[in-house]
Formats: C-alpha cells, structure tokens, sequence
C-alpha cells in the first residue's frame, strides 16, 4: 500500500495519442488541447478542449487495474455505473460518456480509459478544510450514502477480520524490528497497535448495517469547483461495505489538524450530513475504530519516514487514532 515517489504519475504521449484518436473516431470530437493531470497514482489523466465541450479523460494502468481480467473490469464498470447515477441524481460529481451503456473503452492496442466531463476546480489541503465546506462535504457525503443504500448486494461485503489484522500487525512489526531507523511515533503506535488487537471483539461492529460506500473519501477525492460546489470524484473502488468507512475517512482527512482534530469542522460535517442521510448519534467513535480495522495495518510501518505524502498523511491519521483509541468515546460519543 505504500506510494514510492517514482510510482507516480507520468504522460506517456504514444499511449496519450492513441488514446485521444480513440476518443475522436468513437465519441465523433476533435481534440484540440489537452493539460495532463499528475495528481494520483500511476493513472494517465488529462484534461481535454473538444469541439463538444471541456472533458477528462483517465487511462488506467494495467498494474493497478488489470482490465483484461472480465472480474475487475465488471467490478469498475459497476463502480462507475455507481457514479453516474450520482450523477443524473444528485449532480454531487462528473457524470460519464457511455457507449452503449459501457462506461469503461478499450483502444486497440489495449489500453483501457473512462471520459467524463470536466470539472474546473481545486481539491482541498489535508486537515485544513473550512467549517462551511466540511458542512457542504457532509450534506454531499450524506446525499452519496442516502442515493446508494437503495442498492444491495448479494451476499456480504468487507467485514473486519480479527485474524487477517494480527497476522498483518506480526509482519509489520517483524519489519519495523528489522528496520534500521524506524520512526519512533509509529513504533510506539505498533505497540499499541497490538495491544488493542489482543483485546478487540470484531462484533462491536454487528450492530452496523452494511451498504455501498465511496470507499476512497480523503481530501483529494473532494473537489470545489469554481461556483463553491462540492464534488465527489474517484469513484473507481466502490465497495459493499459500511457508509461509516467514508464518515471516520473524510473526517480525518479533512479535520485532523497537527494533532487536533478540529471539533468545529466535525460538527459541521455531521450536521450537513444529517440533513441528507441518517446517522445515529453517538456513532462515530465506532466508525473511527471500524476505519482502524481497515487501515491500520497499510500504514503503521517501521518504514514511514520512506513514504510519499499521502501515504505518511495517512499513517500520522492512524497514528493519531491508535493513541486516541481508548478516549473516543468520551471525546466524540456525544456528537
């Protein structure tokens, strides 16, 4: 899970060509100006002048998404199914070109892309998001769960495993022992780590409902664009799985501030929210320990001093939360 600096993105121009003249011979527009997009991983991206209006365009690279395989490729076509329903109802991020209903297009060479419309905008810095748009990020994140809960699933989604997290915890900390020079936040963070891990009883989750969620909801998945409106972007991991994974994410990503994550900006966040979805009171301390179960074992590792930006963001986050554990409940049971 861990980003090295050289496995960002680049624009390779014989794959940006012949995407382009895909785009030109299938969707019937002439492309006349294009700014790549360097934000993300490994993914080209690039924003397009057409004669039918401003797009963006993102190549997937067959590391990261295997399109080949009919299992991922059916599970992406899903996922951004999901977006453009958002879309069409709610207007809260890009809406997507089809070809007969298939969102996800192949060049013949192989490489596979998505185009949609184009968005003038910013994402946000890590932590310092205001209180009035953590309020707008709330009513958007709450219209997303709301519109996605009239869906189901067969079968469950992801559920935490208390096995998968101590054998992972045993690598990590196998490593960081290892490690020459590990950082001592996140060793006294492992340390912790275990401890909650031996003690932890996964159905303390049982009493939450699961449903499909955006399931990548950080700070650059949240775009404001020029008129002030928030919107939802990224869409290409949906999963079945728990709404609260994308609450106790954004949160953290947008409020957690040199320590401190800012009260103000989280009740700003659940009040929006509320307006649009339900959320019980005094549930968020488990939707912070459920997102722990998730993440904890991506980014505490002896390693992080060695991490690119966002991954050390996120391991300072869980850091953050791995010493707060045993006071969640008396600092945020009550919102």
């Amino acid at each position: 899970m861990v980003m090295s600096t050289d496995a960002r993105v680049v624009d390779d121009p014989v794959i940006r060509e012949e995407v382009f003249a895909h785009i030109a011979d299938t969707f019937g527009v002439k492309i006349y100006g294009y700014v790549p997009n360097f934000l993300g991983l490994r993914n080209m991206k690039w924003s397009i002048e057409t004669t039918g209006g401003p797009l963006f365009v993102k190549c997937y690279h067959p590391q990261r998404y295997p399109l080949n395989e009919e299992g991922r490729r059916l599970d992406l076509e899903r996922s951004l199914s999901f977006q453009n329903y958002l879309y069409e109802n709610a207007q809260i991020c890009p809406g997507i070109l089809d070809l007969n209903h298939r969102y996800i297009h192949r060049t013949e060479s192989g490489h596979y892309y998505v185009i949609m419309h184009h968005m003038d905008g910013r994402t946000f810095k890590a932590g310092q998001v205001e209180t009035a748009h953590m309020h707008q990020i709330g009513k958007s994140t709450g219209k997303m769960h709301n519109l996605l809960s009239r869906f189901t699933n067969n079968g469950s989604g992801w559920k935490p495993s208390i096995t998968a997290m101590r054998e992972k915890w045993k690598i990590n900390l196998e490593a960081a022992l290892e490690h020459p020079n590990p950082n001592d936040l996140v060793m006294k963070a492992i340390e912790k780590q275990g401890n909650i891990l031996s003690a932890l009883d996964v159905t303390m989750f049982d009493s939450l409902e699961q449903r499909w969620a955006h399931w990548d909801y950080w700070v650059d998945n949240i775009m404001i664009g020029n008129n002030d409106k928030i919107m939802v972007v990224d869409f290409d991991n949906v999963k079945f799985g728990y709404p609260e994974i994308d609450v106790s994410r954004i949160l953290l990503s947008g409020a957690l501030c040199e320590g401190d994550l800012r009260l103000k900006a989280v009740e700003a966040f659940l009040a929006g929210y509320r307006e649009e979805h339900k959320l019980p009171l005094g549930g968020l301390p488990l939707a912070f320990k459920l997102l722990w179960c998730r993440e904890a074992h991506w980014w505490l590792k002896g390693d992080m001093d060695d991490f690119s930006v966002p991954p050390k963001r996120f391991a300072e986050e869980m850091i953050w939360l791995t010493g707060m554990w045993d006071e969640l409940d008396n600092h945020y049971g009550g919102l």
